[in-house]
C-alpha cells in the first residue's frame, strides 16, 4: 500500500516538475486530471470519490486534500501558458530583431 502522504507529496513534486505533463482532457467530462511523467501516470479524480490514482491504486483524500492539489494543478497550468506564451513572443521578437 502507498503512504497518503508520499503519494501527495509525489504528486505535488511532479505537477511543479517541468519535465512532466499536465493533462485536463477528462477534466470536465469525468472530474479527472492527470499528471504524466515518462510511463508514471497520476490522476486526481475529483466528485464525490475525491483520490489520487496510480497504477490501479486509489488513494481516498479529504476535501482539503484534493482542493490543495487540484489548486497546485491548475496554477501551474496557468503559469506554463504564461511562461509558453513569454517565450513564443521572444522568438518572435528576435526573429525581427535579425531582419
Amino acid at each position: 500500500m502507498i503512504e497518503k502522504e508520499k503519494a501527495l507529496r509525489i504528486t505535488k513534486n511532479l505537477i511543479e516538475f517541468k519535465e512532466s505533463v499536465l493533462d485536463t482532457k477528462y477534466l470536465k467530462s469525468h472530474e479527472k486530471v492527470a499528471v504524466i511523467h515518462k510511463e508514471h501516470v497520476i490522476e486526481l479524480i475529483g466528485g464525490e470519490n475525491r483520490s489520487l490514482k496510480y497504477l490501479g491504486l486509489d488513494i481516498p483524500l479529504s476535501k482539503s486534500e484534493y482542493k490543495e492539489v487540484y489548486d497546485l494543478f491548475i496554477n501551474e497550468i496557468k503559469k506554463r501558458k504564461v511562461n509558453s506564451a513569454s517565450e513564443k513572443f521572444h522568438e518572435l521578437e528576435n526573429f525581427f530583431d535579425k531582419n
